[in-house]
């Protein structure tokens, strides 16, 4: 068992937990949610020892084996476990299990140039090897083809310790836990099921405030009503009451008060209790739940003239002796949103640079003559840290501006980083900001290259939504299967070094 008892803990003057109270038991299989920045991995570095709270306790009998981001590590960080010969005997007993490439020599360079996902399974084997009886993973799959998280699925799921997981991943969630810690405001809220069910828990949750919230205002419009018309009402009655005898406070001074004077006071009494119940109501109301925007695209609106967008036909391409796909025929509809699915390195970039015209090949490709291409690329890290949002948005005229600014408010971004330069920005801002720049160029085809790397879960979702809803032509590069399932409707297949429609 784990038990975190009144845990606070503060970084960069933001208050991330405040009297935070957890127990995780033996065998309990967990996964870690939240936005970017509620602190996912400083609560999962918390429980694991490598950090300590500024207030409170953790404590456990168990041993723990901490699996950080594979960004993490260091190359001496990997050369370290050949150094240790008990770890590396065992290494090697699970390594066929595991299905780590054969030709890894711990003494060889090959060490040095492993891929992301070599080292997620590398460093997971080395943990698993100790054989701890907690098991706490951040972000394992970022770095994982298709075929690598299912095979890390399979691996834990014949884990029998406890698991705690940061991720993103709603198919690795869905598959291998079955509670959900969600961090959200501070506050740490548990749900018993994978992430599906949470996800279902939270949207019943939203249109339950919805519909109160709706009510609420029903209430207000309701007692407004009511409100101004006993206040129309009593002003009526004062009124009558002049014309009878007087003013309300000379009747008030005599000691005595004609019938319209009564029914005056009466109502404005009324409209006081009215407004006072109001008031009360109000104590009790809740604000206005999120409800999703309009994103806006710059779609080419001229006809494509064509049902084909691009044809392949013997399409090869090799690097010096080592051959990606030959021989590959494949078509690309107008209007259709394309998968592209395989392994790592069997050759889904090199395919969209050769689309895009940045890579030679040998065959056929034909691109229809009207063809616009936006693409969107994975790498933010190349966009200029000196530059502030506001001064991206000025890249057009003034409805440019306009729609990239209110894109990204309705990407979930705040107002306050229009003045910021991208240098401060988080990975998963940084990308919102490159999306935005995409979808509002002059395009017939998008093209995305892991668009969602960076983000967090509610925007990873969001952004889903909106490559669903948008109309035109997509091709999608992702190891996400969550996300190619819910947008795309074909699949262009690499699979024994050859590209085929499916």
């Amino acid at each position: 068992m784990l038990e975190i008892s009144n845990v606070e803990k503060e970084y960069a003057d933001k208050l991330l937990f405040q009297k935070l109270n957890l127990t995780i038991y033996d065998g309990e299989k967990v996964g870690i949610v939240g936005s970017n920045g509620s602190g996912k991995t400083t609560l999962l570095r918390i429980m694991a020892g490598v950090c300590k709270p500024d207030v409170g306790t953790v404590s456990t009998n168990n041993t723990i084996g901490y699996l950080q981001q594979i960004t993490a590590y260091t190359e001496e960080d990997f050369l370290k476990i050949s150094t240790n010969r008990d770890v590396v005997k065992l290494f090697l007993k699970i390594k066929n299990k595991l299905h780590i490439d054969d030709s890894i020599d711990f003494n060889s360079d090959r060490l040095r140039s492993l891929s992301g996902g070599e080292k997620t399974k590398l460093m997971l084997a080395s943990i698993l090897s100790e054989n701890p009886s907690i098991l706490m993973l951040d972000e394992p799959t970022n770095h994982l083809d298709q075929e690598g998280v299912e095979w890390l699925i399979k691996t834990l799921n014949e884990y029998n310790g406890t698991i705690i997981v940061v991720s993103h991943d709603r198919y690795f969630l869905n598959n291998v836990v079955y509670k959900i810690i969600e961090i959200e405001n501070g506050n740490v809220n548990e749900f018993y099921g994978n992430y599906d069910d949470y996800h279902n828990q939270k949207e019943q949750e939203l249109n339950k405030k919805k519909q109160q919230h709706a009510e609420q205002l029903s209430l207000k419009k309701k007692i407004d009503k009511q409100i101004a018309q006993l206040n129309q009402w009593s002003v009526k009655a004062e009124k009558d009451s002049r014309r009878q005898g007087g003013m309300m406070s000379d009747s008030k001074i005599k000691g005595a008060q004609t019938k319209a004077q009564v029914s005056a006071a009466k109502l404005a009494g009324q409209a006081k209790a009215k407004a006072s119940r109001l008031e009360q109501c109000k104590e009790n109301f809740i604000d206005k739940p999120y409800e999703e925007r309009e994103v806006f695209y710059k779609i080419q609106s001229d006809v494509i003239g064509s049902k084909i967008l691009i044809r392949a036909e013997d399409l090869s391409k090799k690097f010096g002796d080592r051959v990606l796909f030959k021989k590959s025929n494949f078509v690309i509809k107008a209007g259709k949103k394309v998968a592209l699915k395989g392994s790592n390195g069997c050759g889904k970039t090199t395919l969209l640079k050769i689309i895009l015209g940045e890579e030679d090949y040998q065959g056929v490709l034909w691109k229809a003559p009207t063809l616009k291409i936006a693409y969107l690329s994975q790498d933010v890290l190349d966009m200029n840290e000196d530059m502030t949002v506001m001064q991206f948005s000025q890249n057009g005229d003034s409805e440019y501006k306009t729609k990239f600014l209110t894109n990204l408010i309705n990407m979930n971004m705040s107002k306050q980083v229009f003045d910021r330069k991208i240098s401060t920005l988080s990975l998963g801002e940084r990308m919102r900001i490159k999306m935005n720049e995409t979808i509002l160029q002059d395009f017939n085809l998008l093209i995305l290259d892991e668009p969602t790397n960076h983000l967090d879960l509610p925007n990873k979702i969001f952004m889903e939504k909106i490559f669903k809803n948008y109309k035109g032509s997509l091709i999608l590069v992702s190891h996400d299967k969550t996300l190619c399932q819910n947008v795309c409707n074909r699949q262009l297949v690499f699979k024994n070094k050859t590209i085929t429609n499916e």
